[in-house]
């Protein structure tokens, strides 16, 4: 059992206490990783969704979904290739070979990986989610997709 608390409030903090104490009780062994700063997931997931949608309205590149297989194949996964050797090796042993077409699928729901497709996003630390959208926004804008709005409630 592996529980991760983001802890930005009292409550959280409750929340947190109240469940190392529940397992300290329950187990007597407890391992704890504590780290500042903020998780990526919730600010950066609802930005490169808000994204995908923009994407989808202004280009001909399909629906959201579309956009988001995308922009993991050509953005996400050149990230990882350059900055995780572990990702390279793995990339280059099982996905290289594949068709275009194949990856850009298992990019998005399929069976092998579920709901969220080949993991490439959810291996990102922060600096790489920033790069990501950096990427993301470069491309596109060249495409003539507006994100201004977008982007600017980011900066505020």
């Amino acid at each position: 059992m592996m529980d991760k608390i983001s802890v930005n409030c009292q409550a959280k903090l409750s929340e947190a206490i109240t469940c190392l104490t529940t397992m300290y009780r329950d187990k007597k062994f407890v391992v704890v990783s504590l780290r500042p700063g903020k998780d990526r997931t919730l600010d950066q997931n609802s930005l490169w969704f808000a994204m995908y949608k923009r994407i989808s309205e202004m280009t001909q590149i399909g629906g959201a979904a579309d956009a988001r297989r995308y922009c993991k194949l050509h953005f996400g996964v050149q990230i990882l290739l350059n900055e995780d050797a572990g990702f390279l090796a793995e990339w280059y042993r099982v996905m290289r070979h594949l068709p275009y077409e194949t990856k850009l699928a298992m990019m998005g729901e399929c069976h092998l990986f579920g709901p969220d497709g080949f993991p490439v996003t959810s291996l990102f630390n922060r600096a790489q989610g920033v790069q990501y959208t950096d990427r993301m926004a470069n491309y596109f804008t060249g495409q003539g997709v507006v994100f201004a709005d977008l982007l600017s409630e980011v900066a505020a």
